[in-house]
């Protein structure tokens, strides 16, 4: 089914089949950097990182780093600043949006062998614990993460904000990295905070390696197949959704190529999808998506990507949860407030089609009652009879 869900006036519509799929515990949520750059968490995103970790061992570097990252700045080639050769081969890499490979560039110039604690990696570590303060981004992922009663979510950041705000949620909080991953499974007790490229270590408790250079990656998803085996296996069991990212980033290549190589080979693979900032009147970047076998979910990236934090955040308060009771009444509450027949009201009828869809027998009498309020629209009740007899029909 290719139907859409409008969940509030504004919003980006949902696939029906992705958030019935979320009910039945079979998405995995993977979350990129971009769900830590909102205040108060602030982090950078992996360009942004680079530049900071530049910054604290490489000054010298800033002002060309700043220069052609700025749009219409300058070329890589064509920076004043007085640089070293090395320091211009970084530059030129770092320019084409390469920042695993700049990376690993300057651990060698600077330390000479990336197997030690490097400075490049302290420095990386620095920046990264400059927040521990989890966003509303974050706290809607948890919500939209929880799986028979643990938490489920993958992530490519280092930083342990999603980890606090499920603790902060009252949600299970335990989280696992590279090596100590679980295998993905239909289980119920298939769980936990994963970080397939390396989690950062959070005052008494044990961190682990970072995957941040060409290297890295490398040994990860080529030599290893670490990062790519947990993939290949989540691909054919969950629905993957990926969120924060830009598809120019780094890890998003390592992502998607190891995502859409395992498409030639099996067919069995869930949908995926994307959560995709852009302006409205980009086409390109949608198409770029799909043309990787993943399919996106625009919305308005203007406003710091507010979109994505209230779709996300409302979408969090609809799901089946005991602790959405009370946002989950008011939502239908404010719909059975309006006209059907209006523009809101016929995208309120696309809901209501999901949540009789989800709900059982109980809940159906619940919102007949809340449907047929005082005020409401006689409508909405032989609407709501309609999908209940159309739906029967279906199974």
């Amino acid at each position: 089914m290719n139907d859409t869900i409008v969940i509030g006036a504004g919003l980006p519509p949902l696939p029906e089949e992705l958030m019935l799929a979320r009910d039945r515990g079979e998405v995995l949520f993977v979350v990129g950097a971009g769900a830590s750059y909102p205040a108060p968490s602030s982090l950078p995103d992996f360009g942004g990182l680079v530049a900071d970790i530049y910054a604290e061992i490489d000054a010298s570097m800033s002002g060309a780093l700043a220069a052609v990252r700025t749009p219409g700045g300058s070329r890589w080639d064509n920076v004043p600043d007085l640089l070293t050769h090395e320091q211009r081969t970084e530059l030129k890499f770092f320019s084409q949006n390469e920042y695993d490979v700049t990376l690993g560039m300057l651990e060698r110039r600077i330390d000479g062998d990336p197997s030690k604690l490097s400075t490049m990696r302290r420095a990386a570590q620095i920046v990264l614990n400059r927040t521990t303060a989890p966003n509303t981004l974050h706290t809607a992922l948890v919500r939209l993460g929880q799986r028979f009663g643990q938490t489920l979510l993958v992530t490519t950041n280092f930083d342990r904000l999603l980890g606090l705000a499920a603790k902060e949620a009252g949600y299970s909080d335990t989280s696992y990295a590279l090596g100590q991953i679980p295998n993905p499974s239909r289980s119920t007790e298939f769980a936990g905070i994963l970080h397939i490229h390396g989690m950062l270590p959070l005052k008494r408790e044990k961190g682990s390696a970072l995957i941040l250079t060409d290297q890295d990656f490398g040994d990860a998803y080529l030599r290893r197949h670490a990062v790519t085996s947990f993939l290949y296996d989540a691909a054919r069991i969950f629905h993957l959704v990926l969120v924060g990212y830009s598809a120019n980033d780094s890890p998003v290549r390592y992502l998607l190529n190891a995502i859409a190589a395992d498409e030639r080979h099996f067919v069995d693979l869930k949908p995926r999808y994307a959560f995709i900032g852009c302006d409205p009147s980009d086409g390109r970047t949608p198409i770029e998506w799909q043309s990787r076998g993943i399919t996106p979910i625009t919305y308005d990236r203007a406003n710091n990507h507010k979109a994505l934090e209230d779709v996300l955040t409302r979408w969090s308060e609809i799901i089946p949860n005991k602790k959405n009771g009370n946002r989950l009444k008011v939502h239908l509450a404010n719909i059975a407030a309006l006209d059907p027949d209006s523009v809101d009201g016929k995208d309120a009828q696309s809901f209501l089609h999901y949540y009789v869809r989800r709900s059982n027998p109980s809940e159906q009498t619940d919102l007949a009652g809340i449907l047929s309020q005082k005020g409401s629209s006689p409508k909405w009740l032989a609407f709501l009879n309609q999908i209940i007899r159309n739906t029967a029909k279906g199974r």
